[in-house]
């Protein structure tokens, strides 16, 4: 009769503290890019400096993710949400070094989007959900061992 013990927490809080970090910095963007439209002009360095540190955000997200999935025991699909994010933010930056507004405005939309549903996805799962998953099924099968 073996118990496997508790998955660590710890992932899920890191995931959780980049997720938000990763949609403040989202939501930055569009109000760093419309101070530019307005008229501020630095805003724009602004928004370049954003973008950076959002899509490194992301990229420690990707890793958080990483961890929740293959040390907690959390779900794989955040790790693929958020490489898929950091895709898009790479390709994000690229454009607008570029100025190629016409892709560059509606992929941000998509960011920003994707960011708050993500990070909204994050604060909803539970941290014990997929080890209870585990201890119980390991409690059933010494339970039919013990009958047996």
């Amino acid at each position: 009769m073996s118990l496997q013990p508790a998955r660590p927490r710890w992932p899920l809080v890191t995931l959780r503290v980049t997720a938000a970090l990763v949609a403040l910095l989202a939501l930055a963007q569009p109000v760093l890019a419309g101070g530019f439209l307005q008229g501020i002009y630095p805003l724009l360095d602004a928004h370049m400096m954003a973008a950076m540190i959002l899509a490194t955000a992301v990229l420690l997200s990707v890793v958080a993710a990483l961890l929740v999935w293959r040390v907690g025991g959390g779900p794989s699909s955040f790790a693929l949400r958020y490489f898929v994010l950091l895709v898009l933010c790479v390709a994000q930056i690229s454009l607008g070094f570029e100025r190629v507004l016409i892709l560059h405005i509606p992929l941000g939309v998509g960011i920003f989007v994707m960011a708050e549903k993500f990070v909204a996805e994050v604060f909803r799962s539970k941290p014990d959900a997929a080890s209870a998953e585990v201890t119980a099924g390991t409690l059933v099968e010494a339970t039919a061992e013990a009958q047996a």
